[in-house]
């Protein structure tokens, strides 16, 4: 097979600032504001007209925290294109319903898709993967590695190893024929970012490097003469990337965002979330290929995003494994294989930071890393679980899918783009996971807390929160994990025993789940209200305990404290639903938006309501589109006049104009508020305890 050999010329220029840098919370001082005008500019996106009403609502903190933000975005996944397909698939009402069908595969898709790519190639929030285990591995395997006491020429050879015969390989075997200039891909990411972009978004059309006109003719050799739409203009396929002629399509530079602005610390729930992040995207890339099978994706950019994701993704592992474990006094490695936490306990801690030193041209290296919060978090381990058992059912080379070409034996030579060995590397991470959260967050009478501390004690509470996103994460290790019989046969069992303990301990009667279970009070924690976070998560680990174990109990607690949550939480005259019972001012972040539109889509599809699909798009409209929570947008979601402000008036500006001197970046905001006028409404307080 003749692949394109394409001169790589990347530039990895860095913005130059402290290591330390300083957070800002962007409480915004704006008034609450109407959004009322829902006319359309003449693009195919419905009116929605039926599903919109005046609401007010205001940004209060744009910062984008990347745990909150990356699981909001895991959720629009799957709430994108596999929610459209699943819906067909079991005979949902869809086929005639526009606005279901723009809100899933194009509105969904791409907010999801504007998150993932602005934290994993463009803002530079996080750690650059030319510092990736994974290359220097290859570096010295090649002979080009070395080490002496410029402490700087090891990185180098990283980066030739990069961009001289990695990236060659992934543009050649996916036929994309450029590369993109100043894009950074992360491995490790920054807890969170500010979101402003501090220089111009350039539009321009003149190309930095003659390279990328010069490709104008491989362009036309895959796709023929009409490949070049206007400079102006989208093209004809929003999916097909590569034909948009505009420079911040070519070159990330404008992009960025301000590193002095970013928190340094390395959450480590936030990397389980990117990773899941991360893999479900690549499944999607690669799930077709294109040109009769000849190169790899669904089309040339898309195979080349799903190359470097799975290369990010591995480099992630390849980190946690050999840096991020802590053994109570530093961080270090493990055979994962080895491991038995009751001989030595080396965990994942809440928080590390890493020190960065500044090389040359060279995106900042991480020279140390030292534990910020030692703590355990449930939530944190649930995440890596839920990642770590993604990629290994994306690499599993048991199963024949799509898939099986991206891995082989011998990368690159056989046509392979990563190598098969690291599906074991995400095995033993996930069963140290696993391990981990048995020994750490479980009692021996199965008691389970929120919080490890290092002096062996957990918190005397666990939060529903934790107990959703652990039954999510424990579903995954059931469904994809099947190499392994013992550990899978282990998860069933936990997973029965916390849906057991949530419908028994933790709901009422009338269907509310509480906020978390005090085991010292040996009852449930009820706040002044319940809250539509706590429901949200409980209905959708329910939900998924009962795919998993067929057990009625599950889906009929389920389907209880969606009723209680319709009923109490739901307002009709705004179409969203109140944060918690009787508030007047519904306050909105990824966390609380994500596990409602998980738990209506996984109800929506099991019971089949038409009623529940009109209020799924009421909520959607209203909900995601009009609050504010969705910053910015690109032409793929409507904004195709680069001259207006809100070209396709769904109340979501283009990024230029969404906010700052310069725009801001289409992704989450930490938190909005609405106003949800209060009605009379009567909370049962009679409770099965």
């Amino acid at each position: 097979m003749a692949f394109m050999k394409p001169v790589i010329i990347f530039c990895l220029i860095v913005v130059v600032g402290c290591s330390q840098g300083r957070k800002s919370n962007f409480v915004s001082d704006a008034p609450l504001t109407d959004q009322g005008d829902f006319s359309v500019y003449g693009t195919d996106q419905p009116a929605f007209e039926g599903l919109r009403s005046p609401i007010r609502s205001r940004v209060v903190d744009r910062r984008f925290n990347t745990k909150e933000a990356m699981f909001l975005a895991n959720e629009m996944n799957i709430g994108g294109d596999p929610f459209l397909q699943e819906a067909f698939r079991v005979g949902l009402p869809i086929a005639d319903d526009p606005e279901f069908q723009h809100i899933t595969a194009v509105e969904s898709y791409w907010y999801s898709r504007y998150n993932m790519s602005a934290l994993v190639a463009e803002s530079r929030l996080g750690i650059h993967a030319v510092h990736s285990p994974y290359v220097s591995e290859k570096a010295i395997r090649e002979g080009i590695g070395a080490n002496n006491r410029f402490r700087g020429e090891h990185v180098v050879s990283n980066k030739t190893e990069l961009l001289q015969r990695i990236i060659p390989v992934y543009l050649a075997r996916t036929g994309f024929p450029r590369r993109f200039e100043d894009a950074s891909p992360c491995m490790i990411h920054f807890a969170s970012g500010d979101p402003y972009y501090p220089r111009r978004i350039d539009k321009g059309t003149r190309f930095e490097s003659v390279e990328n006109r010069v490709k104008q003719k491989q362009l036309r050799d895959l796709y023929g003469d009409d490949v070049q739409p206007p400079p102006s203009g989208m093209g004809e396929s929003p999916n097909e990337m590569w034909q948009y002629r505009v420079n911040y399509r070519e070159n990330f530079r404008s992009l960025r965002w301000d590193h002095d602005n970013m928190e340094h610390e390395i959450d480590l729930g936030a990397e389980g979330q990117a990773l899941m992040k991360e893999v479900l995207w690549a499944e999607y890339f690669f799930r077709s290929h294109h040109h009769g099978g000849e190169y790899l994706g669904n089309n040339t950019e898309e195979g080349f995003r799903g190359a470097m994701l799975t290369f990010t993704a591995v480099s992630k592992m390849l980190m946690l494994k050999a840096s991020m474990l802590y053994d109570g006094e530093r961080l270090v490695g493990v055979n994962p294989f080895e491991y038995d936490p009751n001989e030595r306990l080396l965990y994942f801690p809440h928080r590390i930071r890493p020190r960065l030193r500044f090389v040359g041209d060279m995106p900042p290296r991480p020279e140390e890393f030292t534990v910020a919060d030692p703590t355990s978090r449930l939530f944190d381990q649930a995440s890596l679980l839920w990642g770590l058992t993604e990629y290994y059912f994306y690499s599993d080379p048991t199963e024949p899918d799509p898939w099986d070409n991206v891995f082989g034996t011998n990368t690159p030579l056989d046509g392979s783009l990563m190598e098969q060995k690291y599906s074991a590397l995400a095995h033993g991470l996930a069963n140290v996971v696993l391990a981990n959260m048995q020994h750490q967050h479980r009692t021996p009478s199965g008691n389970w807390s929120s919080t490890w501390h290092p002096s062996g004690k957990g918190s005397d509470s666990v939060a529903t929160v934790d107990l959703g996103m652990t039954l999510i994460a424990l579903a995954n290790y059931h469904r994809r994990m099947h190499i392994d019989e013992e550990n899978t046969t282990r998860s069933q069992e936990l997973m029965r025993e916390l849906a057991d303990f949530l419908i028994e301990k933790m709901q009422g009667s009338d269907g509310q789940v509480a906020d978390g279970f005090d085991h010292v009070a040996d009852g449930p924690i009820l706040e002044e209200a319940p809250t539509l976070l706590s429901q949200g998560f409980a209905i959708r680990g329910l939900l998924e305990a009962y795919k998993q174990l067929d057990d009625e109990r599950y889906f009929n607690a389920a389907k209880s404290a969606y009723g209680f949550m319709n009923e109490n939480l739901w307002d009709s005259t705004t179409g969203v639903y109140r944060s918690s019972v009787g508030v007047a001012r519904t306050v909105y972040t990824p966390l609380n938006v994500g596990a409602t539109l998980g738990a209506m889509r996984e109800m929506i599809l099991l019971t089949k309501d038409p009623m529940e699909i009109a209020r799924f798009k009421r909520f959607w409209v209203q909900g995601v589109n009009s609050t504010g929570i969705q910053q910015g947008e690109y032409e793929e979601t409507g904004e195709r006049d680069f001259d207006k402000q809100d070209g396709d008036g769904d109340g979501i500006p283009r990024m230029e104009f969404a906010g700052g001197k310069h725009g801001i970046a289409p992704v989450y905001a930490s938190r909005v508020e609405i106003e949800t006028p209060v009605q009379p409404t009567r909370v049962s307080s009679a409770s099965k305890r």
